[in-house]
């Protein structure tokens, strides 16, 4: 790769890699595995002392600084991001830094790239934290303006952009990420038995998954699912996802409340390689949401050839005809929608086969390639429309 001391140096920011991985983490995750397989140059990675799942090995393409974070806290992740980060920059000689989470660190020393996954802070802010909120609110309009290339996931993302952050809009491109290889029909069904015996999952069952944030408008698919529960007494809904305790008590409340209890199963937080299984398993998988910037769990269903439900948004978008829309503020909306799915026929068959069509276009080393000349373009001191130096 001739002169290490010419070369120039890229940096990524991987610390969000701390806790059980959501979307968002796995999408850095994914990144980095694929970064190790093609990224055409070395790229310095700053990844937490421990992650949940392994990262590639030190190599010619990946060179990783483990940073001790106080245990798996948010807030010493954010500390490190913004006290510690600039300054290891500066001594390593970054010359662009990649921050694929929001969030750019004050007072970086080189040129910046960041991903924006969804803008829930500004277009749904009653369904995010008060802390989300403050946060997000205050430090990603500043990291915006400071950053050379604002990369998302979707067009839907980027129209919200510029319709709330317009000053930013000339900046922002699409990159459409990859699908882990594991989300296959394969895949789902050879491991399907293993997965059926440790969840004792019954025979017949509707899947959600994701964690219980308002957005994800779990109650009205509970409501949507008791109607259905009356004409199929052989379903069940699954969810699968991380319940704070408070947030299992409030959910377990609604489903006896709907008359559910033995409808219903919440088996938790499940690691992703249990997820194709899952999925391959499900009748339907539904996620009507508020607002998504993407849908990554509805692009893995379709891969895992299970048919699904959406609502609008990013997820409306990369699954495009795949998916049977609905209104999530519609129970009698998102009722239909799962009695489409549930119906079968020619309608649903058409819609599968066009989900793993769909699924095609989603490659993790097309991403690493676009991506690349995007830092290129960065340390050249261009935008997006710019050409290569």
């Amino acid at each position: 790769m001739g002169c290490k001391s010419c070369e120039p140096k890229f940096a990524y920011n991987a610390l969000v890699l701390r806790k059980e991985y959501s979307g968002v983490e796995n999408m850095v995750h994914d990144f980095l595995w694929a970064w190790d397989e093609s990224g055409p140059f070395p790229l310095k990675v700053y990844v937490p002392s421990e992650t949940p799942l392994p990262l590639p090995g030190e190599s010619e393409r990946l060179k990783l600084q483990r940073v001790p974070l106080a245990g798996r806290s948010r807030l010493a992740r954010i500390a490190a991001e913004h006290l510690w980060l600039p300054g290891q920059l500066r001594r390593d000689g970054a010359e662009v830094l990649h921050a694929p989470v929001y969030i750019t660190p004050v007072g970086a020393p080189c040129r910046l790239i960041v991903t924006v996954h969804d803008l829930h802070v500004y277009t749904h802010p009653h369904s995010c934290t008060l802390t989300n909120r403050l946060y997000y609110r205050l430090f990603m309009p500043q990291s915006l303006r400071a950053a050379t290339t604002i990369v998302v996931y979707s067009d839907y993302v980027k129209r919200m952009l510029a319709e709330h952050l317009p000053q930013v809009a000339n900046k922002v491109v699409t990159v459409l990420p990859g699908i882990n290889r594991i989300f296959s029909v394969l895949n789902g069904y050879t491991g399907y038995a293993a997965v059926e015996r440790k969840f004792n999952l019954p025979q017949r069952y509707l899947l959600f998954v994701g964690d219980v944030a308002p957005r994800k408008n779990l109650p009205r698919l509970l409501r949507a699912f008791r109607e259905i529960a009356v004409e199929q007494p052989d379903l069940q809904l699954v969810v699968a996802g991380q319940l704070a305790h408070t947030a299992e008590e409030r959910l377990r409340f609604v489903i006896a409340g709907l008359g559910l209890q033995q409808r219903v199963r919440l088996i938790g937080y499940v690691a992703r390689e249990v997820l194709p299984a899952l999925y391959w398993g499900a009748e339907v998988v539904a996620l009507p949401s508020l607002d998504e910037g993407f849908g990554l769990p509805l692009l893995e269903a379709l891969a895992c050839g299970t048919a699904v439900v959406g609502g609008p948004g990013g997820a409306a978008e990369v699954c495009h005809e795949a998916v049977a829309h609905c209104d999530p503020y519609s129970v009698e909306s998102i009722t239909a929608a799962l009695r489409q799915q549930l119906r079968g026929g020619a309608q649903r068959e058409k819609a599968l086969a066009q989900g793993l069509a769909q699924v095609q276009r989603f490659s993790w080393r097309r991403h690493v390639a676009a991506m690349a000349d995007i830092y290129r373009e960065a340390r050249c001191g261009h935008g997006v429309a710019a050409a290569r130096c």
